[in-house]
């Protein structure tokens, strides 16, 4: 039977991608958000929407110059459109991701053709750690898309260098790309690219690629995006250049200040299980690319050499640093998937994706009957009611597997069934993540503190110890710091009357407030605070295993 590409089936596509889409932005708020990260990301957003304040970051009414604000303006405006909740807290990065998808489907149907860029999309789309990375509100997805944009820009344009005008418009494209990914991560923006033109241009011998980059245009382009933003923050806080450009980027990458140093192979395993259930596929587009490993002669643009290039050059960047947490390669999956659907174009069957599928079929059995031999400070309740999460994803893909290997002629409808009982079964593992609410988010305990103050805004409420990022977010205001400073010292430092740095102030303040809050981490609760709080007057309203509330009787 003849292989059934997207051109003769044009219908068949867009009723996919309709699926995806659903599948995609499906109940993106049922979950609640989750500590550290999600709960951090939403808060700043929140607070410049609270105090219209788009210039300065602010977590719990601190300065926070980790990172630039274009997130958290893209949030920000999400917030007030659709309110204070967990979809519109996610929503940007979900849209960022799906609409970097189809960059992705449109760049390998300009290079490789119409099957290519489809399979693109269908991988990346399916790929484990694209589509939970998608479905979380952090930084690294902004970044990666934005990077992809002008990678993707810059391919386009060295396509068509015989054609000035659209040389030069996709390469103004790309600079303004790259100027996003700056505001949304930081300097790597422009570092990663960098490093894959250097190399690439050094093994491929294209001397004439430099020519073509429109520097000069690009550049003022690119200055004119961020300079702007920097500048103002500049002025209204003179600490921010030291911080941002020298503590959060020179120092966090060459010194362990951070407690995140890890072997040399870290990223390995990560790029395995990332690229899940296309493990082969992925390996084999690495390791025997659609290139020759000896450069042409003449010098002529490979886009093939060039994703290969920035791929390689990611990982070894990141794997040199000091400093390592697993989104940090997530960059590499959208180019990664280019060069994997090529292949999955060329191939006349799906024999290895088949048994990769199985093997993640396996792995997630194998979760399913282990899930609370992995417990932490979880409750096995909680992790036997995620099993069962487990196991509806497990019959979704044992479902598609079937299919699948029914289909197995019909190359195109095996890759769809793939894919897209694939994303709807990752998807499943992440809304089933809500049974872990209790002990991963702040939204009970903010619930359970609102009902007993009965949404009184001068209760003052205090977290000794530590902070749940999450906790400002759902109560809509700000609490006050006891005897922690963690990820917000630099901004206790620039006002440090909003914190307290120590017992004796929060006991006095607690004895004179007519009500007060407190809440505190159950890992150091029992053995450092139980028995200072017994001498103060309080009862306990809340308590899971992570955290503990206590109000003033």
């Amino acid at each position: 039977m003849p292989t059934i590409t997207p051109d003769l089936h044009k219908p068949l596509t867009l009723g996919v991608i309709t699926i995806v889409t659903i599948i995609w932005f499906g109940l993106l708020g049922y979950r609640d958000l989750v500590d550290p990260d999600e709960g951090r990301y939403a808060e700043i957003s929140r607070e410049m929407v609270a105090s219209g304040d788009w210039i300065t970051p602010r977590l719990n009414d601190l300065k926070y110059f980790e990172k630039p604000a274009l997130q958290y303006w893209m949030s920000a405006i999400s917030l007030k459109l659709f309110g204070i909740n967990n979809t519109a807290a996610r929503l940007w990065v979900a849209l960022i991701a799906f609409l970097g998808s189809l960059w992705t489907w449109y760049l390998g149907k300009r290079l490789f053709g119409e099957p290519a860029g489809f399979y693109a999309f269908l991988t990346l789309s399916s790929g484990f750690m694209y589509v939970v990375m998608g479905h979380l509100n952090t930084l690294d997805m902004s970044v990666s898309v934005f990077l992809f944009f002008g990678i993707g820009a810059l391919l386009l344009a060295q396509r068509q260098r015989e054609n000035p005008q659209a040389n030069r418009n996709w390469m103004l494209f790309g600079w303004a790309a790259l100027a996003l990914a700056v505001l949304s991560k930081g300097l790597i923006g422009l570092v990663l690219p960098g490093i894959a033109l250097v190399f690439y241009s050094l093994w491929q011998r294209d001397w004439r690629l430099w020519s073509q980059l429109h520097l000069g245009k690009g550049l003022l382009l690119f200055f004119a995006i961020t300079v702007p933003w920097f500048v103002l923050v500049s002025r209204a806080n003179p600490e921010f250049a030291r911080f941002f450009f020298i503590h959060e980027h020179f120092e966090r990458f060459t010194t362990e200040q951070h407690g995140r140093n890890e072997a040399w192979w870290y990223f390995l395993p990560i790029l395995l299980l990332g690229v899940a259930p296309w493990f082969w596929l992925g390996l084999r587009s690495l390791f025997r690319p659609g290139f020759a490993w000896r450069a042409r002669s003449g010098g002529e643009f490979e886009p093939e050499r060039f994703l290969w290039v920035y791929i390689i050059g990611i990982m070894l960047f990141f794997s040199i640093g000091s400093s390592k947490l697993p989104p940090y390669i997530l960059p590499i999956f959208p180019a990664l998937s280019l060069l994997m659907g090529q292949r999955l174009a060329r191939q006349p069957g799906l024999p290895a994706e088949l048994v990769t599928f199985g093997l993640t079929l396996l792995i997630l059995v194998y979760g399913a009957f282990q899930v609370t031999a992995f417990r932490d400070y979880e409750s096995a309740p909680a992790l036997l009611a995620y099993r069962n999460w487990i196991i509806a994803a497990v019959v979704i893909m044992l479902a598609g597997g079937v299919a699948a290997v029914v289909l197995r002629k019909r190359k195109h409808h095996a890759i769809i069934v793939i894919s897209v009982s694939v994303l709807l079964a990752f998807q499943i593992l992440l809304w089933g993540f809500q049974t872990q609410s209790r002990h991963r988010s702040s939204h009970e305990l903010a619930t359970t503190i609102q009902t007993y103050l009965k949404n009184l805004p001068d209760v003052p409420i205090y977290t000794v110890g530590y902070f749940p990022h999450s906790l400002p977010f759902y109560l809509q205001r700000h609490v006050t710091l006891v005897e922690y400073q963690g990820e917000l010292e630099m901004g206790i430092r620039q006002e440090p009357e909003k914190w307290l740095a120590d017992w004796d102030e929060f006991a006095e303040r607690w004895r004179a407030a007519p009500q007060a809050i407190a809440v505190f981490d159950m890992k150091s609760y029992p053995g450092h605070y139980r028995k200072q709080m017994e001498k103060l007057p309080m009862k306990i309203i809340y308590q899971d295993t992570l955290k503990l509330a206590v109000a003033k009787q």
